[in-house]
């Protein structure tokens, strides 16, 4: 490994360190943040040192935008609305909108994490479901489905685990942080979109039924970028020492 690659990486690490220090939203090595969307119809980003990812939003099969609303409990994340006329909730993904991420080659997600997914009598809401559908390395396509069941509690179908992050309670922000999700397999594309809940289905009272916010996605990198990673941050360590020294 070349001494310049291994500087880069440690200079990747140095500024990621000072960005979360003046941004808690900011992207990390491993992290993409739905704050840094901005207002277009598409994000495109790299992480991971050299996996480039492709975030769109859509609207039926029509081109959308990233939109936001307000954050509630500290917790803010992206929605879509349509690029032209109205909508049902700005600032979220709404049934018949989609947030769909592209990865450049297949990476293992370790997280996702999702806000403003409430179960009644929270805003009018009962059972809110976010599907997650997962492209894999192989081209199989599987759909995943939340549903919150309570203020801290819901149903994941998927693998790994899931833990609130803030109640979905009023005013609160209803945050759901989902750990290894689809287990080890490699991943080329995700979409989040939302589904109707027990009001959507089986009526009752209720007024928005299903919608919610992407906050971010985070993966593993493979196991020589993360050593080049560490090996970078070793070496910027090497550096730093020599100059005390002299």
């Amino acid at each position: 490994m070349k001494t310049s690659q291994l500087i880069q990486w440690g200079l990747i690490a140095a500024l990621t360190s000072t960005s979360l220090a003046a941004n808690a939203t900011a992207n990390t090595f491993n992290t993409i943040y739905g704050t840094n969307f901005g207002g277009g119809s598409s994000y495109a980003t790299t992480f991971l040192g050299d996996i480039d990812a492709t975030f769109t939003a859509q609207v039926g099969a029509a081109d959308g935008k990233f939109t936001y609303k307000g954050a509630q409990d500290g917790f803010q994340g992206v929605g879509v609305s349509p690029v032209t006329g109205s909508e049902r909730t700005y600032g979220e993904i709404d049934i018949g909108e989609s947030i769909n991420a592209s990865f450049s080659s297949g990476i293992s997600i370790s997280n996702f994490t999702l806000g403003l997914l409430f179960d009644g009598p929270e805003y009018g809401d009962v059972n809110e479901q976010a599907q997650i559908t997962a492209t894999f390395s192989d081209n199989s396509v599987h759909s995943y489905l939340f549903t919150a069941t309570g203020i801290n509690t819901g149903i994941w179908s998927g693998s790994g685990s899931f833990v609130n992050e803030s109640v979905a309670a009023n005013g609160m922000g209803a945050v759901w942080s989902f750990s290894n999700p689809f287990g080890n397999a490699l991943i080329k594309s995700l979409s989040f979109t939302a589904l109707p809940g027990v009001c959507g289905t089986a009526g009752g009272a209720c007024t928005n039924q299903s919608d919610y916010t992407l906050i971010s996605v985070s993966a593993v990198p493979e196991p020589e970028t993360y050593a080049m990673f560490l090996a970078g941050l070793g070496l910027m360590g090497f550096v730093a020492r020599r100059r005390k020294s002299v």
